[in-house]
């Protein structure tokens, strides 16, 4: 990745009144294991989201800033609480949400569950695919069955164009060293079933875990996460930025403040990093290479290619999510 890149994306950050992008966690639990995430050695207490939180959140989005990306995801697999995920999805349709957004592993979207799914209000659903072949998925997706997650995609792909849903489907690859040859064949195998695929770099879930992007710390950038992101989790803590999924460093509960009033609270944090103080920013900081994440790679099916010579186009390429 080259500094322009970064400066590109450092470009598109100022100081925005409310987040643009929000993180909730449906449930603290999750049925897989992943090399890549922290969730595996995490201590912090685990629930579900009470109903209650939500409508308190959705209703001050919808009020404040509907366009948020509402983002269904953080340190859980919110297909364990199916129900509660599509009671949520419905309510914030009905409150005017404009962009409702899961993140899924796939081992629990089957296809009882596919037309619920299609018709509860959602935007977009991201399945974290990372390999084509077996051994390469398996290996970082501890305790998944490629076949199921890749059937379980496929037949929500096959269905929502069978019924003329508008519901966006991504299949995201995260860039790791036994699956790196494999992206090619990837996106030619999901762009050919009308997926929209992203490619993107591992996260170090706030320096917790190593990356390799071997990116100069003289290339730093405000972090685009911190910029632009404000996560709740289940019991309502507002940690100070996604790096932190133990809650050590939290600001408030959304129970009791209001979201505008968190963001602004951490509005400390956000001003440290336009300043480009690092410096100054908490020891966490520090070590945390998120920043250096940089820009995902999205592309689309060619309708006129697919299946046959599937090719593609390439998205705005925006800040990885």
């Amino acid at each position: 990745m080259s500094t322009p890149e970064l400066e590109r994306i450092a470009a598109t950050l100022g100081k925005f009144h409310f987040p643009k992008k929000f993180a909730i966690e449906l449930t603290a639990e999750c049925n897989l294991a992943c090399t890549m995430c922290h969730h595996p050695f995490m201590k912090r207490p685990k629930g579900t989201l009470p109903f209650e939180l939500w409508q308190k959140c959705a209703d001050e989005i919808a009020a404040v800033a509907p366009k948020t990306e509402v983002w269904f995801s953080f340190c859980g697999e919110p297909f364990l609480e199916p129900e509660l995920l599509f009671r949520c999805m419905d309510y914030g349709r009905s409150v005017g949400l404009k962009s409702l957004n899961i993140n899924t592993n796939g081992m629990l979207v089957t296809p009882d569950l596919h037309d619920d799914l299609l018709n509860c209000g959602a935007h977009l659903i991201v399945f974290g695919i990372d390999g084509f072949k077996k051994a390469s998925f398996e290996k970082y997706r501890v305790n998944a069955d490629r076949d199921v997650v890749y059937d379980n995609a496929e037949r929500l792909l096959a269905r929502r164009d069978e019924l003329g849903s508008a519901l966006a489907i991504q299949t995201q690859f995260i860039v790791m060293d036994e699956n790196e040859d494999e992206v090619e064949q990837y996106k030619a195998h999901w762009l050919a079933r009308n997926a929209v695929v992203k490619v993107r770099r591992q996260l170090s879930w706030g320096g917790q875990l190593e990356t390799g992007l071997g990116i100069s710390q003289d290339d730093r950038i405000p972090c685009p996460w911190a910029i632009t992101m404000m996560h709740v989790f289940w019991d309502g803590r507002v940690p100070r930025c996604s790096g932190d999924t133990e809650g050590e460093d939290f600001h408030g509960n959304a129970w009791h403040d209001s979201l505008t009033s968190l963001w602004a609270r951490l509005g400390q944090y956000r001003d440290i990093h336009l300043a480009r103080d690092y410096d100054n920013l908490p020891e966490r900081c520090h070590t945390c290479t998120d920043w250096m994440t940089g820009a995902a790679e999205r592309l689309r099916p060619n309708s006129q290619d697919v299946p046959v010579e599937p090719t593609w186009q390439r998205l705005n390429v925006v800040q990885s999510s």
